[in-house]
Order: structure tokens, then sequence, then C-alpha cells
């Protein structure tokens, strides 16, 4: 696989395919992605500032439909969904030129294809262990997004301390993800987690989700099997079993 990162204003991109002179194709459409949103966001500021969904009427470039249509389907602005659909352009335009095998990682917002197995870690800050996800050759193409109301620069309306949607695309899975840690508030944990759990139910699009808050997982729906991707702490307290969950001290192979 070859890899190459990639900076333009905003955007960072850690791009992984087996075709390196595809990746030229992803870099122009992430390019051109980026002008198209920046147009729209002096055109239409509620398509920017927005935290529900826009309606934008005519015809408009695939990556802002593609926003609209995350947001509306998340019940979130479509700027949430901003770091996925470029994932999902990006990865794309990849595929398009040759390549079989294609991750793209804008900031932790990861778009996914191919016909290979991948490992994919998911953060929830320093004082939980790393852990991710084994995903498999039968479950692509797949987004896997995260946001987080205690770690990073993504806006949360809510308290976890990781998110984690997973679609089959990346654009709803980012959407997905504001929207569901936007339900993970209040002091009682895993009622909080149980609130985020219940909102993932109503997003269409999403087949599985998993929220981290303290010492304490929840999981809903379909996701990739979890292992463990670095050194850390093995003893991951208190999951609650009142909600579909993993004890995942145990649960490490």
């Amino acid at each position: 696989m070859y890899s190459k990162t990639w900076t333009f204003r905003e955007t960072s991109l850690l791009i992984k395919c087996d075709d390196e002179q595809a990746i030229e194709a992803g870099l122009r459409a992430g390019i051109s992605a980026r002008n198209e949103i920046e147009r729209y966001v002096l055109r239409y500021p509620e398509f920017f500032s927005s935290l529900e969904p826009v309606k934008l009427e005519g015809n408009h470039p695939k990556v802002i439909e593609t926003m609209l249509d995350a947001g509306e389907r998340a019940g979130v602005g479509p700027f949430a969904a901003v770091a996925g659909a470029i994932s999902q352009v990006v990865a794309d335009a990849i595929r398009r030129a040759g390549a079989q095998n294609v991750v793209v990682d804008n900031g932790g917002d990861i778009a996914i294809i191919g016909r290979r197995d991948f490992r994919v870690g998911v953060f929830a800050g320093d004082g939980f262990g790393r852990i991710g996800f084994h995903i498999t050759a039968g479950e692509r193409p797949l987004g896997i997004c995260t946001s987080s109301g205690t770690v990073g620069h993504s806006l949360s309306l809510g308290m976890a301390d990781a998110v984690v949607a997973v679609a089959s695309e990346a654009s709803v899975a980012d959407a997905a993800a504001t929207s569901i840690g936007n339900f993970v508030r209040g002091s009682d944990v895993p009622s909080s987690i149980e609130q985020g759990l219940e909102q993932a139910k109503h997003i269409d699009g999403i087949k599985g989700c998993l929220i981290i808050r303290k010492k304490h997982v929840g999981t809903w729906g379909k996701i990739p099997r979890l292992i463990q991707v670095s050194p850390g702490s093995r003893e991951i307290l208190d999951v609650q079993k009142k909600y579909r969950s993993y004890d995942l001290g145990d649960s490490f192979r």
C-alpha cells in the first residue's frame, strides 16, 4: 500500500491505496470539493452555520448534495458531514482511477473501499485504552467516523469521549456521529449512552455505532469486530448490561 499525507487549507488527509498514480486523481477531487464547499459557504451562509438540516433549491455539485443528504438523514446541519464527505469524494476518485484498495482518513473520518482487511483505531482520550475495529473485505465500502465532546476540535453538543458511527457512506457516518453524540448528555453516564444509542436507531443509512464515555461503552447495530490496536490498559471498568456492550478487558485477543 502506498501512503501519502496531504493538507489543503483545513483539510488534512492520510491516503493509503495500492495504486500510487491514482492518488493524484483523489487529490484533484479533494481540491475541487473544497472549492465547491467554500463557494457554497459564501453563497449560502446557513450551509455552514446551521445546526439543523438545510434545504437548497435547484441542482448542486455532488459533494454539496452529499452533505445536504447526510445532514437530512441525521437531523443535523450539512457541515456535520464535511470531513466524511471529502473522504468519500477522494476515495471514490482514487477507486475510479484504478486503485482496488483505498483508505482515506480525514482527521478521524474515514472512507474505505477494497478487497482486503483493514484495522482502524479509535482514540477516546489518554485515559482510555486504545481500541479499534478489524474490518473484513465483505464489509466494504465503509465509512467510519468519530465525534467527541471531550477530545479534539469537532463541534459536539454532548459529553461523549467518542462516538463512532459506521455506514456505507462516510458522509452519513460523519453526520450520524455528530447527531448521536449530541444526545450523550447528563451526569448519569449509562443513561446518557442509552440516549445516544436510541438516537442511532432513528438515523437512516447507518449500520451501527459505538459510544465511549468515561469507562462505559455501548454499541448498537452491526459494527466491525473490536480489537486492541496498541499497548494500553486492559481494564475497562463498569460496563453496564442494560444496553448491548462489550467488557473490553475480556474482549482483546
